[in-house]
């Protein structure tokens, strides 16, 4: 059985991270949870306000709910290093 993800922030604000460039790059609510760098959340406020905060919360290993507690790699962390979102390729099928 599959669990929920879990998400200490609105997954339907605008998420953000900044690169090692500088620059801020939009992502999903899955990857937000799992980086290690800086983090923002832009989202509309009760008087119809837009604003911006930096985001503290913790970080998870990507698509787990397990608890980073001292990350060493900026970027995205990853179980084992091993980026689950890297297609494989099979001799037999090709892309799976």
């Amino acid at each position: 059985m599959k669990e929920k993800m879990v998400c200490l922030f609105n997954a339907s604000a605008c998420l953000e991270v900044q690169l090692s460039n500088n620059e801020w790059y939009r992502v999903t609510s899955k990857e937000f949870r799992s980086y290690n760098s800086p983090r923002r959340i832009s989202h509309s406020n009760n008087d119809q306000s837009y604003v911006t905060e930096q985001y503290e919360g913790p970080i998870y290993l990507y698509g787990t709910n397990i608890l980073v507690k001292e990350p060493e790699k900026i970027g995205l962390v990853f179980l084992n290093d091993m980026d689950s979102r890297v297609v494989v390729k099979s001799k037999k099928y090709g892309r799976l």
